[in-house]
């Protein structure tokens, strides 16, 4: 039986909402004597505007502990109280329900909440199973592919053939091809995990973008690659490991799909825009055909071969998940021969940060 929370202030209310709701669900008045400090596990969240002023940090608590499942939180309130509800809309509610409360109206919205609320949880349990079942697939497939390295490495060192023969190119394929299958598993398994923890904290972008240079400093001397950048926002609202791992893929990518008869030049750039900050990878590598940049972002699409251009096709299908699991955008912008700016937006933030929230 599905779960109600009632935090009401007003009794008359609260005694007709009892009533009304006892006889299809387990409807539990909240008790403020007992209170400390989180709410009680529940399926349905409903408030006066008395109650939400006193308690809005551990409503607002409770729905981020649900995550990534939905937990709803109906306001009752007057219509002179309507507009508490604007105030804090965006913050905890999900609905705003009128007094005088009527018993049709009262049905309809609890209906219409756990529904949705069923319908979070049908979801997330979902990925779950689809996410095991990645990691079972990725799991039994390594074996045969590590042994399909071994064996193909082993006759090629103990046969003697010349390297260039034939059947020592076919062994060498083998072991290529096994090791870029690899590859994918280990990328399909990084697409399933992101985003399932995310830590919304201020992050310094300048920190961040060093770490992500320096790592990435054997492949930017490989390609004698000339990397700037200009910050205009110093501190985004972002989980630190997700926009690390987005600045990763972004730079790599500059140094990867590259003209190799022109030298490789990437502009890094952070500024204002509205309420968020818009970060910028620009690069003088081959362009995107513009019906392909909204392509670009889903899994495995491809636009070169990968003779060509190696990898696995999922790199801008997590910088993608990555953003939008930090409640932020992404998109690409190409000019034909001269190169691509793919960007990012993430919400602003006035506080300073902790340059430790790099290196969590």
């Amino acid at each position: 039986m599905n779960r109600l929370l009632l935090m009401l202030a007003n009794r008359a209310n609260l005694r007709l909402l009892e009533e009304t709701l006892a006889v299809r669900y387990t409807a539990t008045p909240f008790d403020e004597s007992r209170y400390r400090g989180s709410l009680r596990s529940c399926d349905l969240v409903i408030v006066d505007g008395v109650m939400l002023e006193r308690y809005m940090d551990a409503i607002s608590q409770a729905k981020q502990d649900a995550l990534p499942t939905f937990l709803p939180v109906l306001l009752v309130t007057s219509r002179q109280g309507a507009g508490l509800a604007t105030r804090n809309l965006w913050r905890s509610i999900d609905g705003v329900m009128l007094t005088p409360i009527q018993r049709v109206d009262l049905q309809a919205w609890v209906e219409v909440m756990l529904r949705t609320r069923q319908l979070s949880l049908e979801l997330y349990q979902r990925n779950q199973e689809l996410e095991t079942f990645v990691h079972a697939v990725t799991h039994e497939l390594r074996a045969p592919l590590r042994a399909m390295t071994g064996f193909a490495e082993a006759v090629m060192e103990d046969a003697g053939l010349p390297t260039d023969s034939e059947p020592f190119r076919y062994l060498q394929r083998i072991a290529e091809a096994a090791q870029e299958m690899k590859r994918v598993l280990d990328s399909l398994l990084t697409f399933t995990r992101l985003g399932r923890e995310v830590e919304i904290q201020p992050v310094w972008l300048k920190p961040l973008i060093d770490i992500c240079l320096r790592e990435l400093e054997q492949e930017i001397t490989r390609t004698m690659a000339q990397i700037e950048y200009s910050l205009q926002c110093e501190v985004v609202e972002s989980d630190a490991l997700l926009l690390k791992t987005v600045m990763n893929n972004l730079i790599s990518n500059a140094l990867k799909f590259r003209f190799k008869e022109r030298p490789v030049y990437v502009h890094i750039s952070a500024y204002p825009r509205g309420e968020f900050c818009r970060i910028e990878v620009q690069d003088n590598g081959i362009s995107i055909p513009p019906e392909d940049t909204e392509r670009v972002f889903a899994p495995f699409t491809r636009l070169h071969g990968v003779e060509e251009y190696p990898g696995v096709g999922l790199g801008l299908s997590i910088v993608k998940k990555a953003v939008t699991s930090m409640n932020g955008r992404c998109g690409a912008v190409s000019r034909l021969n001269e190169g691509s700016t793919f960007w990012i937006e993430l919400p602003l933030t006035e506080d300073n940060g902790d340059e430790s929230a790099i290196d969590r």
